[in-house]
């Protein structure tokens, strides 16, 4: 029976290792199909493809459904829209199969960015809320963060700056969790937002932040949209040689961006600068080169957008007949393009107005009912008026009574909050007493003890030797090596009373120094771990704190007879847990209430308003403290 359970477990975890060994082998490639999409992205599908055939035969989900998933992007970034929403739509499939919400979510923000490109805007916010629902299933706030701002975009090219601003601040709750790219782009949405409702210096100082993240983070993408946002900045305030500047600098990266639509909608913008400085040559160059690029990606509405800029630029030069052509081919287009937006606008408010009307509608029957009620109420009372007196009457004693007794409580509860703040105020005295008389010990130690220790060291120092017999002279060296260790014992001691490192370098500082002077001891080694992201408290706080764990570590020193400790920081989102154990004899917990040593821990526990659990046997010891962070100074 052994021998069968043994063959069956070296079956499975040899199962394991083939698994784990076939999923590294598939992300290797997909990292090189990553390395092909900007120069050579028929090479990048080929190798996608390869990958989700080896991923659905490794059961691996995430690599089937980001296969699927990248090749979208791939075929989005060359201008293929069908192919790129064939695959959107075949990774929305497959997530929903295999239940990767993740994977799911992010089909339908990639499918909401394709039909944004093409300038449907119904079809892409439809999207967006499909996905941001997703993603808060998921609860990953950074791709939410992503598409509250993908949305606020669309909202843009209808030209309502209400639902754009609302959408980017939407955004921005979540910029804490963004990381420097992410954030540096979601600053200059916000600058192009300030900067159309002409808050300029608002404007640019959000475009600063966003230059700042950007040279910390090195990434093109973000370099690219910081470039093109101050020359969105020159531009508006009609300094067009500056902004030609920018934005010849934004072109330069847009290949390297690998975004065709970004890439045509500068060229747009860069032929409208010219033509606005008068250089109709350029501004007719950069025109001709745009109305190509949105040929090849089929977007409609840069169609639209340029054939009534080339209109404007041949109408200049006089080729009237020309102008003439390509306006009617851009209202045509427009017309193809606008009025969606328009249906889309009505529909929704439309529905506004339809559910604002069924409310009243409902509010109105409720106030009808509640006046019939009230009627009916009245009316009973009328004839029961006797009786209700006397009830009435009743019911005020016991309402008078009620009313005093609650009265009482409440001030009961004053009194008792008053006495804890009373309390509070005189362990936080007691302790910033405690502090003060250290802090005065430790420098009478320094200044006073210590520098008489010195001088009486240089006196010794300067006795001649050659008067002296070898006795005396060894005898004045072993007084001066006692000096040496006095002098030492003097600065330890009111380095421990006072330690200056929590106030030079913080409290996590602390406490490894003091560890670190502990473990030059051979005879006992102390561990210090942290966990999660530390937070700054006040100085107070965090000498309070290592108070705390300095008289834990002394009573492990004098009484566990312990060779090894450990000292554990664990930051989780608002609350910080410190471990303290030891590998000591242990102790009656019952007994730990009668020591000074406990009574002090236990001021500075209650001062912090934390929480001590403590778990002692025959095989070590262990403190748990529990700290608010929100409830802490």
């Amino acid at each position: 029976m052994n021998k069968i359970f043994l063959h069956l477990f070296f079956l499975f975890f040899c199962s394991v290792l083939v698994a784990q060994k076939d999923t590294i082998s598939i992300q290797k490639l997909m990292d090189e199909a990553y390395s092909f999409e900007q120069n050579q992205p028929e090479i990048a599908l080929k190798l996608y493809k390869q990958t989700h055939q080896l991923s659905l035969k490794a059961n691996y989900n995430d690599g089937a459904y980001k296969s699927l998933l990248y090749s979208g992007i791939v075929y989005s970034n060359i201008g293929k829209y069908d192919s790129a929403k064939y695959y959107y739509n075949k990774t929305i499939g497959y997530s929903k199969q295999s239940k990767t919400l993740i994977g799911e979510a992010k089909g339908y923000v990639n499918l909401a960015n394709m039909y944004q490109f093409k300038g449907d805007y119904p079809n892409a916010i439809k999207n967006y809320i499909i996905s941001i629902k997703l993603f808060e299933k998921t609860k990953d706030s950074v791709l939410i963060s992503q598409s509250y701002q993908n949305l606020s975009s669309v909202y843009n090219s209808f030209k309502n700056e209400k639902l754009v601003l609302f959408y980017l601040k939407k955004a921005e709750d979540y910029g804490t969790k963004l990381n420097k790219e992410q954030l540096g782009l979601l600053y200059g949405d916000i600058g192009l937002m300030l900067l159309r409702q002409e808050h300029f210096n608002d404007a640019f100082a959000y475009f600063k932040k966003s230059e700042v993240l950007s040279k910390e983070y090195k990434s093109i993408r973000l370099n690219y949209f910081t470039i093109r946002n101050f020359g969105e900045y020159y531009n508006s305030k009609n300094d067009y040689n500056t902004a030609i500047m920018y934005y010849e600098d934004a072109l330069k990266l847009s290949d390297s961006l690998n975004d065709t639509f970004q890439k045509d909608d500068l060229l747009y913008i860069l032929s409208g600068v010219y033509f606005n400085n008068n250089n109709i040559s350029k501004a007719l160059y950069y025109g001709t080169q745009a109305l190509s690029l949105a040929k090849q990606i089929d977007s409609d509405e840069m169609l639209h957008l340029i054939l009534k800029r080339l209109s404007t630029i041949y109408y200049k030069i006089g080729q009237n007949q020309k102008a003439y052509q390509l306006l009617e081919q851009s209202y045509n287009l427009k017309d193809s393009v606008i009025n969606d937006d328009h249906i889309k606008q009505m529909s929704l408010l439309q529905t506004k107005f339809e559910t604002e009307k069924k409310d009243k509608s409902i509010a109105e029957q409720q106030v009808k009912l509640k006046k019939q009620e009230l009627d009916l109420i009245k009316s009973q009372k009328e004839k029961q008026l006797y009786f209700i007196a006397s009830l009435g009457l009743i019911l005020l004693s016991l309402g008078i009574w009620y009313f005093y007794r609650q009265r009482q409580k409440i001030k009961n509860k004053e009194i008792i909050a008053l006495q804890q703040q009373q309390e509070i105020a005189k362990l936080e005295a007691l302790i910033d007493g405690e502090e003060k008389e250290r802090r005065r010990i430790a420098q009478e130690l320094h200044d006073g003890l210590n520098g008489d220790l010195s001088a009486i060291k240089y006196r010794l120092s300067t006795l001649e030797e050659s008067g002296l017999s070898a006795i005396d002279t060894e005898n004045l060296t072993k007084v001066i090596n006692m000096i040496n260790e006095s002098c030492a014992q003097v600065r330890s001691i009111s380095h421990n009373l006072m330690p200056s490192s929590i106030l030079d370098y913080g409290l996590i500082e602390s406490v490894k120094e003091y560890c670190v002077k502990i473990n030059n001891s051979d005879s006992f080694k102390i561990e210090f771990q942290t966990f999660g992201n530390y937070v700054s408290l006040s100085k107070k706080t965090e000498t309070v704190i290592y108070r705390i764990i300095q008289e834990l570590v002394t009573n492990i020193l004098k009484h566990s007879k312990a060779t090894e400790a450990m000292i554990q920081f664990n930051y989780r989102e608002d609350e910080l847990f410190i471990t303290v154990e030891d590998n000591g004899i242990g102790f009656d917990k019952n007994a730990i209430s009668k020591g000074i040593g406990h009574k002090n821990i236990q001021t500075r526990i209650d001062f912090l308003n934390a929480q001590l659990d403590v778990e002692s046997s025959s095989a070590g010891t262990s403190y748990t403290i529990s700290i608010d962070l929100n409830t802490v100074k």
